[in-house]
């Protein structure tokens, strides 16, 4: 588990953190401060959210809402590696074009396919603007969570940065989070 005692470190240090899910896509600094923590947005998505795409292509392809799981395992089958690079010049990107281009993938591709290529666009252009991210303050962790933390294919991209990801069962809401800061201001 991410919160176990061994990663409560992180809470001591500057990280960078990712939260992923259908209402936000946004990359925080992470500073310490006294018992708690001071986060300042210094990236993600200025438009639509990740999960925001991944739920609307979800719909494009008649999957239940939330269409989160549902898509990382229709994804899983396909070992296809196309997707819609998103421009990302410094930490910041926009997301709402690609819904566009998976329509319109969607038309010439299998179900299989076009979960891919939405689920990569959006690890790409995360990848991307974490890469960014740790050339202005390098030698940081990244800390991954939210709903859309959870999917396997964004993990697999991420790997070579080392990311520190919150198991799935803790990335389905805020509860944990919310514990762990509550944990800290309660201790000592």
């Amino acid at each position: 588990s991410l919160w176990s005692a061994d990663r409560l470190d992180l809470m001591e240090k500057p990280h960078l953190a990712w939260h992923l899910s259908g209402g936000t896509t946004e990359l925080l600094l992470v500073l310490p401060d006294g018992k708690n923590v001071s986060c300042q947005k210094i990236g993600g998505t200025s438009d639509i959210s990740a999960g925001q795409l991944i739920d609307r292509t979800g719909q494009l392809l008649g999957l239940p809402f939330p269409s989160g799981k549902h898509l990382d395992d229709l994804s899983s089958s396909c070992s296809g590696k196309d997707f819609f690079r998103v421009k990302c010049p410094e930490l910041t990107f926009s997301l709402s074009g690609v819904q566009n281009k998976v329509n319109a993938y969607y038309e010439c591709h299998t179900p299989e396919e076009t979960a891919s290529y939405a689920i990569n666009s959006v690890a790409q252009a995360v990848l991307a603007a974490t890469q960014n991210a740790l050339k202005q303050y390098p030698g940081l962790s990244v800390v991954f969570s939210g709903g859309v933390a959870s999917n396997s294919a964004l993990r697999r991209t991420m790997e070579p940065l080392k990311p520190i990801f919150c198991e799935p069962k803790y990335s389905t809401d805020n509860a944990m989070g919310i514990a762990v800061l509550t944990y800290l201001a309660m201790e000592g």
